[in-house]
Parts: C-alpha cells; sequence; structure tokens
C-alpha cells in the first residue's frame, strides 16, 4: 500500500513529469482543438515539453484563511509601502511625466495610481519576474490548489495570448502565477484591455508605454471615477477590529458598520467594502468605495488595493 501511495504522489517532485500523458491535460487539448483550432500535433509537442514547477505550486497549496481575505498588513506592506517607494514613485512621475500626463488625461484617471501600480507590481522595471509562465501556468492549471480552475482559464487565455503574437509558448518570463511585464498582468487581462500605445502593432506587457496605457484603460473600462473617493479610514475602540468577516468582497451597509462600533467620516456610497488591515499591534479600518473594487478586481486583496492607494497619496 505504501509503495502505491509513493507512485502516486512522486510525480509532484518531478520536474520531468509528463503532462501530455495526464488525463486532464489531453482533455484541455482538446477543448483547446475544438473551441480555438490549435493543433493537436502542437499541442501535445508544447505539453511534452512542459516542466512542473514545485516551488511555484507550493504557493498556491497552503490553505486559504478562513476568517480574513488578508494576511498581515504589517507583514504585506514591509517591503512595500515604505520611503524607498515613495522616493522611487517620485522619481519615476518626473522622468515619464510627458507620457503619464498623456495615458492619464486620455483614461481620466490618476497619474499617481498609474505610477503607484507599476511601483508595487515590478518595482518599476526592476523585476518582471523569472518564473517560465508557460510550465507555471500549466503546474497551477493541472495540479491540485485553491485556484486551480483560474489558472486553467489564464493556461488558455496565455495560448491564445501566445498565438496572437505569433511567439513560442516558452519565451515569456513572467511571477509564479503568470503576471507579465511592467504592470504584470495576466494573459487575459492583456487580451481583454492590452493597449499598443506606441503604436508598433502589439500590446506587450514588457513595453512601458503599453503597459501603463494597459492599466489606465483597465481601470477606465472598470468604472474608475477620478471625482469620487477611494477609501476613508474608520475608528473603533480597542486595537484589534475582529468583529465580522472583511476583505475584498465584504460589503456593509454604514448603519451596519456603525453598529458594530465603527466611526467614520462622510462616505459617498449606502455601502462599503470593509478593509480590515491585520496589525501586529494595531489593526486599521478602511471604508472602501466602487473605485477601491476596482483595483481589488485587478487583484483580489485589500492589503493590495490599500499598499496602492497609501503610496500613490504619499508622493
Amino acid at each position: 500500500m505504501k509503495k502505491i501511495l509513493l507512485l502516486l504522489i512522486l510525480p509532484i517532485y518531478l520536474m520531468s513529469y509528463d503532462f501530455a500523458n495526464n488525463r486532464e491535460v489531453q482533455r484541455f487539448m482538446d477543448e483547446m482543438h475544438q473551441k480555438h483550432g490549435f493543433s493537436k500535433e502542437y499541442l501535445h509537442s508544447i505539453f511534452k515539453l512542459a516542466q512542473y514547477q514545485k516551488f511555484v505550486h507550493s504557493r498556491y497549496t497552503v490553505p486559504k484563511r478562513s476568517y480574513r481575505s488578508d494576511a498581515s498588513w504589517d507583514r504585506y506592506a514591509k517591503y512595500i509601502v515604505v520611503p524607498i517607494m515613495f522616493t522611487r514613485a517620485k522619481k519615476f512621475k518626473k522622468e515619464n511625466d510627458a507620457l503619464l500626463s498623456k495615458i492619464a488625461n486620455e483614461y481620466q484617471v490618476p497619474i499617481n495610481l498609474i505610477v503607484a501600480v507599476a511601483g508595487v507590481e515590478s518595482n518599476f522595471g526592476r523585476n518582471f519576474g523569472n518564473f517560465g509562465i508557460f510550465d507555471a501556468l500549466t503546474t497551477l492549471a493541472f495540479f491540485p490548489n485553491r485556484k486551480q480552475a483560474f489558472f486553467r482559464y489564464e493556461l488558455e487565455q496565455y495560448l491564445l495570448f501566445c498565438r496572437e503574437k505569433k511567439s513560442s509558448v516558452f519565451k515569456f518570463k513572467g511571477s509564479f502565477a503568470g503576471a507579465m511585464g511592467w504592470v504584470q498582468q495576466l494573459p487575459s487581462i492583456n487580451r481583454k484591455y492590452g493597449v499598443d500605445y506606441n503604436r508598433d502593432g502589439v500590446s506587450n506587457p514588457w513595453d512601458k508605454a503599453d503597459a501603463l496605457a494597459t492599466i489606465a484603460n483597465f481601470l477606465h473600462q472598470n468604472g474608475w471615477d477620478k471625482s469620487k473617493m477611494v477609501a476613508i479610514p474608520a475608528s473603533f475602540k480597542g486595537t484589534k477590529f475582529r468583529v465580522v468577516e472583511s476583505g475584498f468582497d465584504k460589503k456593509y451597509s454604514l448603519r451596519e458598520l456603525k453598529r458594530l462600533g465603527l466611526s467614520f467620516g462622510t462616505f459617498e456610497q449606502n455601502r462599503a467594502t470593509l478593509a480590515v488591515l491585520l496589525g501586529n499591534q494595531q489593526d486599521e479600518v478602511w471604508l472602501g468605495s466602487k473605485n477601491f473594487d476596482i483595483l481589488t478586481h485587478y487583484n483580489n486583496s485589500v492589503n493590495y488595493a490599500m499598499a496602492l492607494y497609501k503610496i500613490s497619496t504619499s508622493f
């Protein structure tokens, strides 16, 4: 029995796992052939060469937190919402003022927010990621993890992305989640919101102008309103606010939030996203507006959205 179990789990630790002979992969290849007209021979050839990525897989096999959607804010923000980021953001804005001003004006979104996304996602082009995107997405699409369906969809989008770019699936590198370039676009984001801002005939996540315009387009298309607020802080008694669930998908009426012991200023909507930033010593509580929700559409995390907001208002 132990020998049988070992044989079942052994592929998880092998870099040479044969994806092409996996039944789920074969069903996926049939779907890509029928739905999008990919050659079966081509699909078999690329999945035969796909490499299992143990580290990538491990990032999504940790159980999801049941009470909060995010981990500690202190740990998350330690290397992101810091003075060096504000300094770099200010410098990046100054050096790219003409481009940023043009994009911000065309898409009616704040310049500082575009800058903040470039800072958080790639440290202003310093880190695009070094994981083979095809290998990462294939691993996450076919080995059990908490977001497997999501990654299978992104793998489908990546194959379409590469076909549209007339590029090999093995050419591109990005994050362990398959995100690409200056603003770490997922394949589905590029295909839906990608902008060819430099007019070279292709929307390129690794081209600065294209990438900055793409995030601006994403915000605009999802309804960003420059005249509206993003978030406001709320106060409460004590140091920890663990009264109800919070997170990007947790909304409460203003009346309910006040009943729960929160005090806050004028808020422009009847309902708010409850964002609790978990601190080691002191929690922060914020009420997020529709604009705040749009930021979480790009990355389902209140920590992420608050990092962008705090950076964008700090320089």
